[in-house]
């Protein structure tokens, strides 16, 4: 898989691999992968920060085949889902799917989103640090103080 296309790339291996109960989880898939905005706020791993979460399942797990949950909001309808995801395009989407075996591809984009986690979250720690760093060139001690105690929370 492609490190830029990635989500995209299983997205069209559970299309192409799976079966689901209500047809329109293939219509809401095909959007995801198709809309240059959504397909990059969506997500596989769960960070605790994104409000709105889609489940997923195939056929074969006895679960519902769509689930949303945003705030304390859930919903199984998928035409209400396809109309929540079309009309909040720029909001960021955690995506978990549900197959009824384990799925070797889907733990290893998984990997490969926490991974990039990981990179993102070292290059902020370090861009911080650099301000860090400017702030006591500069003898700024408020700005060292406060970005000392983000950086803290960060790691």
């Amino acid at each position: 898989m492609r490190k830029t296309s990635y989500r995209k790339d299983f997205i069209d291996y559970v299309l192409y691999n799976f079966e689901f109960e209500d047809r329109i989880a293939v219509w809401i898939l095909n959007f995801l992968k198709s809309h240059p905005v959504v397909s990059k706020n969506i997500s596989f791993t769960y960070d605790g920060t994104i409000e709105r979460k889609l489940r997923i399942s195939t056929t074969g797990t006895n679960r519902p085949t769509l689930v949303l949950e945003k705030g304390d909001t859930v919903t199984i309808d998928g035409e209400v889902i396809f109309h929540e995801l079309n009309m909040n395009q720029e909001e960021m989407l955690y995506i978990e799917f549900a197959f009824p075996d384990q799925d070797d591809r889907y733990a290893k984009v998984k990997e490969i989103e926490n991974n990039l986690d990981k990179e993102l979250q070292s290059l902020s720690n370090d861009i911080m640090m650099k301000q860090i760093d400017q702030a006591l060139d500069d003898q700024d001690q408020e700005l060292f103080y406060r970005l000392a105690e983000m950086l803290k929370h960060s790691t």
